[in-house]
């Protein structure tokens, strides 16, 4: 006998920006069907057992945030995950390796103050008693733990040879890193910022949607979950920002974040 829709177990969202890494992950699972609502295409699929809502918001804080309100709203999934590309915030991670986020923080809430220094007012701020924003948000942890525990035994695919990385520094298999991801509508190239960022914040790496998509997760009480996969490290070579950037292969970003959300999702089943 089939289940009432209503027995059905709540799916899981997977919201990424861009269409090139989400494809990594429809590649990979079984499509059910596809609805169009306004500007948003969402795919349901399967994967193995699990029922999946998968949602390409666009880049940006804004559209990931407002991908994330959609998806939420309409399908109240019981876990979101975000998966992509990155860039690194220390010397020694290179494109091809793996960050499974510890949490998110939005690195451009930071108040600009008379002398041209900057504030990171931290976890939340009041403004008249309003809170104006959460700035620092943690993964869920069971759901960190099930990645981390899905990472074990799992080599990701190396990365091309000589692909955004100089003669000089020695090709190596990727590594997988735990820590936290930083989030802003910007592309930090400055070594010193870089050096900044990371101290700070304890980032190890950058994206554009992060933060913004755990922010409203904690709005819902929804559990949350990052993984990312490594692009671009600017100590190394620069990414030309000032025309059509060519340094994301498509092939590539996003590809092993999402082959190890797979695995994470796998293993949750649908407990």
């Amino acid at each position: 006998m089939s289940q009432s829709p209503a027995a059905q177990p709540a799916p899981i969202a997977v919201v990424v920006a861009m269409e090139s890494e989400l494809q990594h992950l429809l590649n990979r699972v079984t499509p059910v069907r596809e609805v169009q609502d306004g500007p948003w295409r969402d795919r349901f699929a399967t994967a193995g057992s699990v029922p999946l809502v998968a949602l390409c918001c666009g880049i940006g804080m804004v559209n990931a945030a407002a991908g994330t309100e959609h998806v939420i709203g309409q399908y109240a999934p019981r876990a979101v995950f975000n998966f992509g590309c990155v860039g690194a915030h220390r010397r020694d991670i290179l494109p091809g390796d793996i960050v499974i986020g510890s949490g998110a923080v939005n690195h451009g809430a930071v108040h600009i103050l008379h002398d041209g220094s900057e504030y990171f007012p931290g976890l939340e701020y009041q403004f008249a008693g309003e809170t104006v924003a959460l700035t620092e948000l943690e993964t869920d942890p069971d759901l960190r733990d099930a990645t981390i525990a899905a990472a074990e035994g799992w080599s990701p695919d190396p990365w091309p040879r000589g692909l955004n990385l100089p003669p000089d520094v020695e090709q190596r298999p990727p590594e997988t890193h735990i820590g936290r991801v930083g989030s802003a509508d910007q592309w930090t190239q400055f070594h010193d910022r870089l050096d900044m960022l990371h101290g700070k914040h304890g980032t190890l790496c950058e994206d554009m949607e992060a933060a913004a998509i755990a922010q409203v997760c904690a709005r819902h009480g929804v559990p949350f979950m990052t993984v990312k996969d490594v692009s671009n490290n600017e100590y190394h070579v620069l990414t030309e920002l000032t025309g059509e950037i060519d340094a994301l292969p498509a092939e590539e970003v996003g590809r092993r974040s999402a082959e190890l959300v797979l695995r994470t999702i796998e293993r949750l089943g649908t407990r």
